[in-house]
């Protein structure tokens, strides 16, 4: 009972420890100890209670003594007086016997508290072992957190730095786009400028081509009057010469206004096609988005058609959406245009050689670098293969071919 106790304080202990549970229910076993106190003072008291009645048959058992009447009286004043005592212990064991009953529910109520003590301290201790185990695993997923939490800290520190490193490519680009914003109107400017002198220029040739066209009907009318006006003759063979000497002047005049009026129209050319080449790279690097029934690849659109028509045909078409034949720049460009196109399926692109013989070249003027010509090719069968087409390969990026271009067939647009 002792080593019972002991543990049982300890558990307690241990719950007050815990906190799930209060000291007071250290108290709850002092009842017992009262219960058994009181059970041997029951027995001592039942013990007296026998005493008293073998004490009580012992006087009646005596033998009579000699004097009747003393002995009568005597036995009388004893009976009362044993009497007395007998009421006197009955009612003290009538007491005894209803505290007995008391005591004996009592210590059944306490032992039914008891009882209830102990499947509580039980349930207690299995809640107390449940509770160690959840925080076990509450602390287990605390871990199992705080690692995730770092972990999640150190992908946050590097997008960080990500977002840092594009938001300076993003300044940059915008710098970039300034940059082009500013040449694209110091070449729109000058081109006004060059569209001016070259309007000066014209004006200046048709006033020379006037004064040209008098000087040569002067001159008609003086070697017309050259017979006539022998008199003359000296003076007009000055005239003459100085006349044919200034016509001279005017003519090299005139060649070299129309050598720089040639090279103005080239140049104005070359500004224009270098203005609409910038204005399609703004529009890509801006990022618009492709047609419907377009194709996008990088900052590309492409169309493929559901026709057949010759190569000039299909470019003119191109022309109309606002694109041209499609200008291979990289192996994965080929590689997707490719992709575009089902076997069997060869479609006209931006190559052609009609300018000059075996020079190949792009539509937009770039050259030729990087081919991917079929085995043999080009070898403008017949001297008439002018146009380049691609031929679509399973495997690979596809490869090239030289075509009539009044062969019809589909063709690629881009822009």
């Amino acid at each position: 009972m002792d080593s019972m106790e002991i543990d049982d304080n300890i558990y307690m202990k241990n719950l007050t420890m815990e906190g799930l549970i209060s000291q007071d229910f250290q108290t709850r076993k002092q009842p017992s100890r009262c219960v058994t106190a009181c059970l041997g003072l029951l027995c001592a008291a039942l013990l007296a209670g026998n005493l008293g009645q073998i004490i009580y048959y012992e006087t009646i058992s005596r033998p009579v003594s000699a004097d009747p009447t003393q002995a009568n009286y005597s036995t009388l004043t004893q009976g009362d007086q044993l009497q007395s005592s007998c009421d006197a212990l009955n009612a003290e064991r009538k007491q005894l016997e209803a505290r007995l009953s008391d005591l004996t529910k009592e210590k059944d109520q306490l032992q039914q508290s008891y009882s209830s003590s102990t499947t509580e301290r039980d349930e207690f201790k299995a809640t107390f072992n449940d509770l160690k185990n959840e925080r076990d695993q509450l602390q287990a997923s605390y871990n199992t957190l705080k690692q995730e939490s770092d972990q999640l800290h150190t992908s946050y520190n590097e997008m960080q730095r990500n977002f840092e490193g594009l938001k300076t490519n993003q300044n940059n680009l915008t710098a970039s786009n300034d940059q082009l914003q500013t040449n694209y109107s110091n070449l729109k400017r000058e081109k006004d400028k060059l569209q001016i002198l070259c309007i000066t220029l014209i004006t200046n040739r048709d006033l020379l081509q006037r004064n040209y066209s008098l000087l040569k009907k002067s001159k008609d009318q003086l070697e017309r009057n050259y017979n006539t006006l022998s008199i003359s003759k000296n003076h007009l063979e000055t005239s003459y010469n100085s006349l044919w000497k200034d016509k001279e002047q005017l003519q090299s005049l005139y060649k070299n206004l129309r050598g720089e009026k040639e090279q103005l129209q080239t140049n104005y050319s070359s500004l224009a096609a270098d203005r609409d080449q910038l204005e399609k790279k703004i529009d890509k690097v801006r990022g618009k988005p492709c047609q419907t029934g377009w194709r996008k690849f990088d900052i590309s659109c492409y169309f493929v058609s559901a026709v057949k028509k010759n190569w000039t045909l299909g470019r003119q078409d191109c022309f109309t959406k606002g694109a041209d034949l499609v200008v291979v720049d990289s192996r994965d460009e080929q590689g997707f245009i490719n992709a575009l196109l089902q076997s069997g399926q060869n479609a006209w692109i931006g190559l052609t050689d009609i300018l000059q013989e075996g020079t190949w070249m792009w539509v937009d003027g770039t050259p030729v670098t990087t081919t991917y010509w079929q085995p043999g090719q080009p070898n403008s069968f017949s001297g008439n293969q002018d146009c380049g087409e691609i031929v679509p390969k399973s495997s690979g990026v596809g490869e090239w071919n030289d075509d009539g271009c009044f062969a019809e067939q589909i063709w690629i647009c881009e822009k």
